[in-house]
C-alpha cells in the first residue's frame, strides 16, 4: 500500500538522520550486548564449561559484533555529516 501524499518526503528535503531512528538505536543497543556476551563467554567458556571451542565461539562472537557495531556507527555518522551537508 503507497504511502498518503502527506507522509513522503519531498525532493527538497535532506535524508532523514538515521541516528535519531529507533531501529538504528536498537540495532547498536543489540550489537553493543552481544559483544558483551561474546566477551562473557570468552572468559568462562573454557573456565567454567572446559571447552576451548566455546571459548573460541564467544571470541569469534564479540569481534564480528563489534567490527559491525563499528560499521553501523560510520553509517550513521556519514548519513548525519551528509545531512548537515544538505541542509546549508
Amino acid at each position: 500500500m503507497p504511502e498518503p501524499p502527506e507522509n513522503r518526503r519531498s525532493s527538497e528535503d535532506p535524508p532523514p538522520d538515521p541516528r535519531q531512528d529507533a531501529l538504528y538505536r536498537m540495532i547498536l543497543a543489540v550489537l553493543a550486548a552481544s559483544v558483551i556476551v561474546g566477551a562473557l563467554v570468552t572468559l568462562t567458556g573454557e573456565a567454567l564449561f572446559g571447552s576451548r571451542a566455546l571459548a573460541n565461539a564467544g571470541l569469534g562472537m564479540a569481534v564480528l559484533c563489534l567490527a559491525l557495531y563499528w560499521v553501523f556507527r560510520l553509517l550513521g555518522r556519514r548519513a548525519a555529516r551528509r545531512r548537515e551537508k544538505e541542509r546549508d
